[in-house]
């Protein structure tokens, strides 16, 4: 089991969801995404990511074992996490209250954080920011499943260990190392330093913040698979995030393959996420 993962569930269980959510799902008539500027800049920034197959997993722990081939359609994917602004309008607009303010305060371009799996997809996938940002733009937003993350954040490889390669590298990535200024917290997502932008235009896809998946955390299988769907169990409790955060610096959580899986009411300082379409 995943080392991380198991220190982070178990925080979980020491973080109750006690901030309350009242997010209406649909926005008042007329609302449209002309009027909310920030999402639709946000919005703008979706790239597009051309299908194709990559080896999926990883060898480091047994959760990311056996490497599989995986095959994706073209999608689309936003090129930074959501940001506090744009969490901000969605509050504004839905009468939501704001989640818990970090020790360094809310500041609009950094990756919002203390925000739920749950917030986010709604209980059950029904409602949340994603129901209330498919309305406004008039097309479906979502969590990206795992298979598009990994895909997407190896930028066109077929498999590699981090999005730039297979060494290590402190200067593509936002972690805890103690020689970057203001390291121990958020990073702004437009900032051009200890950053990567990827051959898709994906920045922060390693690094930063994690970012949750739309997936219930559950083993992988042998077979190839082709769009794999988010996966329903009755058992599975967990859900996954990916990507590496500003808090750790072990190269290894950084990687493509790495997979984190938390509760879906945790809020806490490390995770965020960003949207997919198509």
């Amino acid at each position: 089991m995943h080392r991380r993962s198991v220190l982070l569930g178990s925080l979980g269980c020491l973080l109750p969801s006690s901030i309350p959510v009242h997010a209406q799902t649909k926005p008042a008539d007329g609302d449209r995404l002309r009027d909310f500027p920030v999402l639709r800049g946000y919005l703008a920034s979706m790239k597009k990511i051309p299908a194709g197959t990559i080896q999926m997993g990883g060898m480091s722990y047994a959760s990311e074992k056996p490497v599989h081939t995986v095959t994706l359609s073209a999608f689309r994917m936003a090129s930074t996490p959501v940001t506090v602004a744009v969490w901000k309008e969605y509050c504004k607009a839905t009468s939501t209250l704001l989640p818990k303010e970090p020790s360094w305060g809310f500041i609009d371009d950094h990756p919002v954080i203390y925000v739920s799996w749950n917030d986010i997809m709604g209980i059950d996938g029904k409602g949340g920011f994603c129901a209330w940002a498919s309305d406004v733009a008039g097309f479906k937003l979502m969590l990206p499943t795992e298979a598009q993350f990994e895909y997407a954040s190896l930028g066109g490889k077929p498999r590699t260990e981090f999005p730039w390669g297979d060494t290590f590298d402190l200067s593509k990535v936002w972690c805890s190392d103690k020689s970057f200024a203001d390291a121990l917290k958020t990073a702004p997502v437009t900032r051009t330093n200890n950053v990567y932008r990827n051959a898709y235009g994906l920045t922060d896809i390693s690094g930063n913040v994690y970012q949750w998946c739309s997936d219930l955390f559950m083993p992988y299988g042998p077979d190839a698979l082709t769009d794999p769907n988010v996966v329903t169990s009755a058992t599975a409790k967990l859900r996954c995030a990916r990507g590496g955060c500003w808090n750790i610096n072990d190269p290894i959580d950084f990687r493509c393959s790495d997979r984190s899986r938390f509760r879906p009411d945790l809020r806490v300082d490390f995770i965020g996420f960003r949207l997919v379409a198509g």
